[in-house]
């Protein structure tokens, strides 16, 4: 996200699985950021494989910016798991308690340069990051929602009752669900309200959706919508759309592509489309390759790196706005495109 007078933030990262390069990363150097002093603020919005893979390389090289972590994960029981993980053999580990291990290094050696303070922790309500204004841009505001105080302490909860045991053997580290623990953020630039869901659920009681419309109370709605949990059901709560969102928003939505079920569904699809008509996917189309797309790859063997599919590639919507009109313009890139 860009607020103006060249100062960014990065929301979550992913890897490109065609060349394994981080994408966040190779779209700021393309526009021509300089990363190392142009990132104020990076978000991990929870620690899920799909949206933290390569973000610790983020952090690595925007050597200005602050980390924010979910106040859930930052416990000395999270902290054992860590350690933990890290004496499990590579193919086992939980990637994205590496990439941790990584980004609490990085602030360490960073502790005490220049009064920076590299690590955030963030919760229901706090603001993260104010912009003063300048002669051509507006003050610029980010807002955790969430984690709620209900939800920081299940997972405390959770993460003590599988604490690793002292010389016990090191099996796979029991991965926290951390999806109702995500950094929901609320960002004003100006006039423009925007909604970044992360993964956020919408219960259980005390914890996701419910209690951040209970809470929180803007002076305006947002314009643009970063559609919670790849647009799945159990991140709809009907009234964030009916009263922390305009109606008819921009809507954006980033598929998942592992598991038994992919998501955004049909009936998803069909619910965001009821509810706006600019919304718009990543990915579009099927996930993956069907098994006879992948039986015909294997019988081309090397051959078949040089075939040009569309799996394992980021697509990009690029959302721009005027801060003084609040109108968006919307731009794709393939395989990106409008969900309808």
């Amino acid at each position: 996200m860009h607020f103006g007078a060249g100062k960014w933030m990065v929301v979550d990262s992913c890897v490109d699985q065609q060349n394994k390069s981080v994408t966040p990363l190779e779209y700021l150097r393309h526009v021509g950021v300089n990363v190392a002093e142009d990132v104020v603020m990076i978000v991990g919005t929870h620690a899920h494989d799909d949206h933290f893979a390569g973000i610790a390389t983020i952090f690595e090289a925007c050597e200005r910016a602050v980390f924010v972590v979910s106040s859930a994960l930052t416990s000395q029981e999270f902290m054992a798991h860590l350690l933990a993980d890290a004496e499990i053999p590579k193919p086992a580990r939980y990637v994205a308690y590496s990439e941790y291990r990584r980004i609490f290094e990085i602030a360490k050696s960073r502790k005490n340069e220049d009064g920076i303070k590299p690590l955030r922790r963030g919760s229901e309500s706090l603001r993260l990051l104010r912009l003063p204004p300048t002669a051509d841009t507006p003050t610029a505001t980010v807002t955790a929602l969430s984690p709620s105080e209900e939800a920081t302490t299940r997972a405390f909860r959770a993460l003590a009752a599988h604490m690793p045991q002292v010389n016990a053997r090191r099996g796979k580290v029991p991965p926290l669900d951390p999806n109702e623990a995500s950094i929901a953020l609320w960002v004003e630039v100006g006039s423009v309200r925007m909604l970044l869901g992360a993964d956020l659920l919408v219960g259980p009681e005390g914890c996701g959706w419910r209690t951040v419309v209970s809470t929180h109370s803007p002076d305006s709605p947002a314009s643009l919508y970063k559609v919670a949990h790849h647009g799945g059901a159990s991140s709809h709560y009907q009234p964030v759309w009916d009263t922390l969102l305009t109606s008819n928003p921009v809507a954006l939505v980033a598929p998942y592509r592992r598991g038994n079920m992919d998501q955004p569904q049909s009936t998803d699809i069909a619910r965001i489309l009821s509810l706006t008509n600019r919304a718009y996917i990543t990915a579009a189309g099927s996930p993956t390759p069907s098994r006879a797309v992948k039986r015909e790859a294997s019988k081309l063997g090397s051959l078949a790196t040089n075939v040009r599919d569309p799996w394992g590639r980021v697509g990009q919507v690029r959302a721009r706005c005027n801060v003084n009109d609040g109108n968006w313009a919307v731009q794709t890139f393939p395989p990106a495109a409008m969900l309808s």
